[in-house]
């Protein structure tokens, strides 16, 4: 038995009826900020009347209201299926079952208030609310929350609230006399033997009642016992405290610490243990166990990280009434589990949209999808939009050529455009390295390949940046004395040489991703762009980049000579070409073949080139002063730092909200 969907409307962000498909065993929400991760879990925790922290109580701030306040919404409604019920679960929920033995559950709260302002909550099993509800089913399902930034130390020690104390509860069961007994009989040996002479608390406490008959008198005056604990069940499993030994074989009763002297993070490992041997108790008691769990990662380093969720992972195959749903912003939690196991959370016109990735059509890209979604990839779950590049190069530079393109967007705002922000971060735009061409892989989690199979894909706009690589040509060798070669069959010999198209020119590509671009640009969330001419840094060069390229080139060649004269010749043009194309593109080709060489190399000349556009960008947003300045103006000069491509510039548009 299991939670197959979740119905949430006029619930916190929720104003369209938002519908939500879980997984049996384990489910791992992610999303960016204010998507709707939280109100999925307080749903739950609503409908399945977990109380631990009271969370029962409704206030006007629960109803969905819009920005501007015009649209408040009636009722809050949260609707619950149950599937995959066995016998046994059939009977005990036959009230809440259709035909089909799938159980329904429905919650509903109407926004207006009774005179002593509480909301009245109607809750009922099964397809109409004139069904037979018994309260005793909820019985049945145990519902435990961990919240997001819980004070592990607080549900270690004594007291009522106390998540030991529960679990105490649990453990003793009807056999509670035993330990009623035993802390009786320890009581009663310390505290009540009046012929031990050394008894200290014997002494004590006559010395009190003595103070108290002189104080009061008799007749006013009251008397006192000294012991350890109440000798009531639950006041002894409440004054139960933890302590922790530093090593885990340890025993040694001298070597125990205060759990008030441990990590946070630690000792939330002890708390989430403490639940864990809890749900071990219930998986003979209960029909079935919902454990929500929000942003486990808090306080816990990677490695501790990966070894919760596999651990989760485990438990959830175990147990198989239990059911955990976990939200989280970790790339490194949702890095380690299967993608079946990830849904990605999103708010959309008013509503949440839940994606699963088991429902999205991998094909044979699933098990790539599932070794790519490294630490640093999986953080497009929690992004706004994402930028797939090829490599290092783009993967640096993007970001601050993005900073160009989006102050002259701005800049140039018209009735039809709206104001974006003023960089990728802002945006909570990702760029993603895939290392290579192979976007047909990761565009199927935001493009449907296969018309013929319905599939979801992740509500989030995706640019694809590619080269163009137009192949190369044949040219023929020659002697010193230009006599053609020949090889040992008489033909001719040639080598191949790389293509340096002029601006303007489009020449047939090699790149075999180039045939992805019609299908993925017709879909609603992605967008495959490529160079016109050859590769980035070349298309880069020829936009009239050429002196700003050189000025980086020269600094970063390392010996005096031909290739730093070079780069004074080019940067003293600055960039003025005279409609001379060839030129350009000779001067271009100059640059780009002496960047992929062993002197400079890519990634470097990349993330330098990186460093001289970040200084030039800086140094016009340190002179804006917020009393005086222009914002336009200092767009305008940002803008003309250097020339962006206009495929890089409507990817970056695109992945900053599909403008």
């Amino acid at each position: 038995m299991h939670i197959s969907r979740l119905s949430i409307s006029g619930y916190k962000n929720t104003k369209e009826k938002s519908e939500i498909k879980l997984n049996k065993g384990l489910n791992v929400l992610v999303g960016e900020n204010g998507s709707g991760k939280t109100t999925i879990i307080n749903a739950l925790r609503l409908a399945l009347r977990e109380n631990e922290f009271s969370y029962m109580s409704i206030d006007e701030d629960d109803f969905y209201r819009s920005i501007d306040n015009k649209y408040s919404a009636p009722e809050i409604r949260i609707d619950l299926l149950f599937e995959s019920l066995n016998s046994d679960e059939q009977v005990t929920f036959i009230s809440w079952c259709d035909a089909d033995f799938k159980a329904q559950l429905h919650l509903e709260i109407n926004a207006n208030p009774n005179r002593k302002g509480y909301y009245k909550k109607e809750i009922w099993g099964g397809a109409a609310k004139s069904s037979i509800f018994e309260e005793e089913t909820f019985e049945c399902i145990d519902c435990i929350y961990l919240p997001p930034l819980r004070d592990a130390e607080e549900k270690l020690v004594n007291g009522k609230r106390s998540r030991l104390a529960q679990l105490l509860k649990k453990q003793y069961g009807d056999n509670k006399d035993t330990l009623v007994q035993s802390v009786s009989e320890f009581n009663k040996q310390i505290t009540n033997n009046s012929e031990d002479k050394y008894n200290e608390i014997e002494s004590a406490k006559k010395k009190i009642n003595t103070k108290l008959e002189e104080t009061l008198g008799q007749r006013l005056g009251q008397s006192i016992n000294l012991q350890f604990a109440e000798t009531t069940f639950n006041k002894i499993v409440e004054s139960i405290k933890m302590v922790f030994f530093p090593g885990i074989q340890q025993n040694d009763p001298d070597k125990y610490r205060d759990i008030a002297t441990n990590s946070l993070g630690y000792n939330n490992l002890l708390y989430i243990a403490t639940v864990f041997a809890e749900l071990e108790l219930l998986k003979d008691n209960n029909m079935m166990t919902v454990l929500l769990i929000e942003e486990p990662e808090a306080h816990l380093h990677p490695q501790l990280q990966v070894k919760f969720i596999k651990y989760l992972e485990e438990i959830t195959r175990k147990l198989e009434h239990t059911q955990v749903v976990i939200t989280t912003h970790s790339p490194v939690l949702a890095s380690s589990i299967n993608t079946d196991n990830l849904i990605h959370i999103a708010q959309k016109e008013e509503k949440i949209i839940a994606t699963s990735l088991k429902e999205i059509n991998l094909g044979e890209s699933k098990n790539y999808i599932n070794r790519w979604l490294d630490v640093t990839k999986s953080t497009l779950l929690f992004s706004k939009g994402i930028i797939l590049v090829e490599g290092i190069s783009e993967a640096m530079l993007i970001p601050s050529l993005a900073k160009i393109v989006l102050a002259r967007h701005n800049k140039d705002l018209t009735g039809t455009t709206r104001m974006l922000p003023n960089s990728l971060e802002e945006a909570g735009v990702s760029i993603i390295n895939i290392n290579g061409i192979n976007f047909k892989h990761f565009m199927k989690l935001f493009v449907n390949f296969d018309s013929s199979t319905n599939s979801n894909q992740l509500p989030i706009y995706c640019s694809g940046i590619t080269d163009n690589d137009p192949p190369k040509t044949k040219e023929n060798i020659y002697d010193k004395n230009g006599v053609l070669k020949l090889d040992e069959d008489q033909e001719p010999l040639f080598t191949l040489v790389d293509i340096f198209p002029l601006p303007g020119e489009e020449p047939l590509g090699a790149n075999s991703a180039l045939l992805l671009i019609e299908e993925v640009n017709n879909s609603i969330w992605g967008r495959l762009f490529h160079s016109p001419l050859k590769t980035f840094e070349y298309d880069l060069a020829i936009e009239k980049n050429t002196s700003q390229m050189a000025e980086v080139l020269f600094n970063l060649w390392p010996k005096p000579g031909k290739v730093k004269t070079r780069c004074e010749k080019i940067l003293l043009k600055n960039n003025v070409y005279d409609e001379n194309d060839q030129l350009l593109a000779e001067d271009a080709k100059y640059i780009f073949k002496h960047i992929d060489v062993e002197e400079v190399g890519k990634g470097v000349y990349a993330q330098k080139l990186t460093d001289y556009l970040e200084l030039q960008i800086n140094k016009e947003w340190d002179r804006v002063d917020d009393t005086k300045s222009n914002i336009k103006s200092v767009y305008s000069n940002i803008g003309d730092v250097i020339k962006v491509p206009s495929y890089i510039e409507k990817a970056i548009l695109w992945s900053c909200g599909g403008e």
